[in-house]
């Protein structure tokens, strides 16, 4: 049941975890569309579209891209994105390979285009298979969606308003 899933979270790791929704916190600033992920300062889009573009296509949306009001999107790279996968506990699942509770929308069980190209093969980059919790190099040519996000908030102060804490909903 739920408390044998909860048992898994090691509250010693992260001290922010202590409930399944304490490592993020969706930002009032991004008005609710934008998510920080507490444990790396990076800030993720929450509601994803679905749409499959190429790599180059994927690069010019998220830099193009305004989520919340708020400019200065980029594809993750694949470590960043890899933060986000929590490996199934059961693995016939079939659903992505994000922490329990988490707040986004639309994620898809699929290949996430990341801004890592392979360096031996230059018409490759590298996706994220958030089915199967890993990394799948992918022609760039190839169509998959995009999940876009921006340094943390200690990066960029001038984009938040006033300095009362984020993520009090």
């Amino acid at each position: 049941g739920m408390a044998a899933l909860l048992g898994n979270v090691d509250a010693a790791e992260s001290p922010s975890a202590t409930t399944p929704t304490g490592r993020f916190a969706v930002l009032d600033a991004f008005n609710k569309e934008a998510v920080l992920d507490r444990t790396t300062q990076l800030i993720w889009e929450r509601s994803l579209n679905g749409s499959e573009v190429t790599w180059s296509t994927a690069q010019t949306r998220c830099a193009l891209k305004t989520v919340g009001g708020h400019t200065g999107w980029r594809l993750p790279s694949f470590i960043e994105l890899m933060t986000l996968i929590e490996p199934p506990l059961d693995n016939r699942t079939t659903s992505p390979a994000l922490p329990v509770g988490h707040p986004f929308h639309g994620v898809q069980a699929s290949l996430y285009w990341t801004s890592d190209s392979s360096s031996s093969e230059p018409a490759t980059a590298y996706t994220v298979d958030l089915l199967r919790a890993d990394v799948a190099p992918r022609q760039k040519i190839q169509s998959h969606p995009l999940w876009c996000v921006m340094a943390g908030i200690s990066d960029k102060p001038r984009s938040i308003g006033s300095p009362k804490r984020p993520g009090l909903i």
